[in-house]
């Protein structure tokens, strides 16, 4: 298996909200283990907190279904120091410091600008397009 990708909560909610576009693909991926993604305890947490609002409509059985599926088939990280840098979101920092502890070192958002610096401590920021495809190579 190839290594695991670190995926923002924003594709992620795009995925359950939007199952036949890129991300929603990248997550069913997931779920049929084409795709690892990483994870720690922040991360869960942060899903948790926003698949839970109402604005988004998602049930609580498949809130219970990614948790469950993130803790038995991801890869849990330990969080390495996120280096010193402008980053546009100091939320999006526990997803930077799960990248930074993986081989693969990607992390997979619909925001690529919120990690502008990332790419200089050897972050490579996907798009779930971008992802797709490089999923579908074969690439991971």
């Amino acid at each position: 298996m190839k290594p695991p990708l670190v995926l923002d909560t924003c594709a992620l909610i795009a995925g359950l909200l939007k199952p036949h576009g890129a991300s929603g693909l990248l997550v069913d991926a997931f779920f049929h283990d084409q795709l690892k993604l990483a994870w720690t305890g922040d991360i869960i947490a942060e899903y948790g907190e926003v698949m839970g609002r109402a604005e988004f409509g998602i049930e609580l059985r498949e809130r219970v279904a990614v948790v469950l599926k993130l803790r038995s088939s991801g890869v849990r990280v330990t969080p390495l120091p996120v280096p010193e840098a402008d980053w546009p979101d100091v939320n999006d920092l526990p997803f930077v410091a799960a990248a930074l502890a993986t081989e693969s070192k990607i992390i997979v958002t619909l925001n690529p600008r919120d990690f502008a610096p990332a790419p200089g401590f050897g972050i490579l920021i996907l798009t779930p397009g971008e992802a797709l495809k490089k999923l579908r190579a074969g690439e991971f």
